[in-house]
């Protein structure tokens, strides 16, 4: 009679040898996905928290190579912004037939630009992280999943410097601070939750089809006309409010708003993009390690 071995764990943890502390590039001790159940995704989370540290040695190796030397590329940065704002406050004073009343108008439309342009940088920059990074991918063991963490926080870094522009605005609109700048934290993790949502499936997407990009920033182009970035919501029309509220969009850019201009705090938008961006984050990570062990053959 044949016996037939039994299957114990889904997953097998590998070591070479003991260890005390844990180092960034400690490779001895790894997670080998023998199954793809919840059990393999928990030890995957566990092995991201684990390597953590090496989010900031990645952004920080991405941010001196970009601006190391090029100190256009940095100022163009905090310009584009500016010059696209500009261009959009007068197309719409345009457009209306009158100047805005608004004093706030051309401090919202930056806020709500800054925020776009850390969005689409990061959604379309995860896309190509992988490949970026091809050389490491095939050579050095850690949980791929960090990549597309890494350009959002590349980004962010990016975001938090086109910030410093804004109190100038503020001054120059009259508008003062207040206590609700303490929810800007929240709004600014609120998006960065949606994105990394979103970074997660389009990163694997991404070495599948190189003309992607291109694309997703029409598309994106098009979803930022469809929210109120460069408009209040109190300007569309009635029946079409309530449909623009479940737009995950709407209350990054209410929040951003409330938070600087109006002084108001976040309403339920906000909570409802944020219930929206972790699904798409559980669903996103859980759907980039059933794919990551093909990396190697997709790149």
């Amino acid at each position: 009679m044949k016996l037939i071995p039994q299957r114990e764990a889904d997953v097998v943890h590998v070591r070479a040898r003991e260890r005390t502390h844990l180092h960034l590039l400690d490779f001895d001790n790894f997670v080998v996905e023998t199954g793809h159940g919840i059990v393999a995704f928990f030890h995957y989370i566990r092995e991201l928290w684990q390597r953590r540290g090496l989010v900031r040695v990645l952004a920080a190796r991405e941010l001196k190579s970009t601006y190391e030397m090029n100190v256009v590329g940095f100022i163009w940065w905090l310009l584009e912004p500016l010059s696209m704002t500009a261009v959009y406050f007068v197309l719409i004073n345009i457009l209306r037939r009158s100047p805005s009343q608004d004093p706030t108008q051309f401090l919202s439309i930056l806020t709500a630009l800054l925020a776009f342009k850390w969005f689409t940088q990061s959604i379309i920059g995860s896309m190509g992280v992988v490949r970026a990074n091809s050389s490491l991918v095939t050579d050095v063991y850690f949980p791929r999943a960090l990549l597309p963490l890494t350009e959002l926080v590349t980004g962010l870094a990016h975001f938090g410097v086109g910030l410093l522009t804004v109190p100038v605005f503020m001054l120059l609109s009259h508008v003062g601070p207040s206590p609700t700048l303490l929810w800007l934290p929240a709004v600014i993790a609120v998006q960065f939750l949606f994105m990394l949502g979103l970074a997660y499936p389009l990163a694997v997407w991404g070495l599948n089809y190189r003309n992607l990009p291109t694309l997703t920033a029409n598309i994106l182009r098009l979803w930022f006309y469809l929210s109120p970035g460069l408009y209040t919501l109190d300007v569309v029309p009635a029946r079409f409010r309530t449909l623009m509220k479940f737009n995950p969009l709407t209350g990054i850019f209410q929040g951003y708003r409330g938070a600087i201009i109006t002084h108001t705090p976040p309403d339920w938008t906000l909570l409802y993009t944020a219930g929206v961006g972790i699904i798409a984050v559980v669903f996103g990570g859980w759907y980039f390690s059933r794919r990551e062990p093909h990396f190697g053959k997709m790149l």
